[in-house]
């Protein structure tokens, strides 16, 4: 009988131990997800959002605008959200599958002149709320709101124009 305690505690105090860890490797995976997607849809943006008069003087004059419209798409796309609101250089998107809490995009641009052409700064700064996915983080976090977690991803991107 005591062997049968034994092994019921062990099984309990692997599951306390185990399950954040899972939960860990969670995180770990969403933050890459996230990573990897604002960097394509950066990448979509930027190619698309060149304005072509400007590259013919080497300048790399960015649409702002477009920008953010290229990237809003390609993010729906990739991550399966929907755009929600709009002001000023954020955007917001909620998940459409329930995967991810609100996510809030800011833009920030900015604009040098050099000898060699214009050059654009485009800094981009991902963040979400975590939702923890194993019932006992959830509870956790019910139990404790200071329990919450950020996803946050920056990323910052050189637009030049070279010959």
């Amino acid at each position: 009988m005591r062997m049968y305690a034994i092994g019921i505690l062990a099984v309990l105090l692997a599951s306390l131990i185990l399950t954040p860890l899972v939960e860990m490797a969670i995180v770990y995976r969403e933050k890459i997800v996230m990573d990897s997607s604002i960097r394509n849809a950066s990448r979509v943006a930027k190619d698309r959002a060149l304005e072509f008069e400007g590259i013919r003087d080497l300048n790399a004059d960015i649409d702002e605008e477009r920008f953010k419209d290229y990237f809003a798409d390609a993010l729906e796309d990739v991550m399966n959200l929907s755009r929600g609101s709009s002001a000023g250089n954020t955007v917001s998107f909620t998940s459409n599958d329930g995967i991810y809490n609100t996510v809030r995009v800011e833009f920030a641009f900015y604009e040098e002149d050099r000898p060699e052409g214009r050059v654009t700064e485009v800094e981009v700064r991902a963040e979400a709320d975590y939702k923890f996915k194993t019932k006992l983080m959830r509870t956790a976090e019910s139990l404790n709101p200071a329990l919450d977690y950020e996803l946050v991803t920056e990323r910052a991107y050189v637009l030049t124009v070279k010959n």
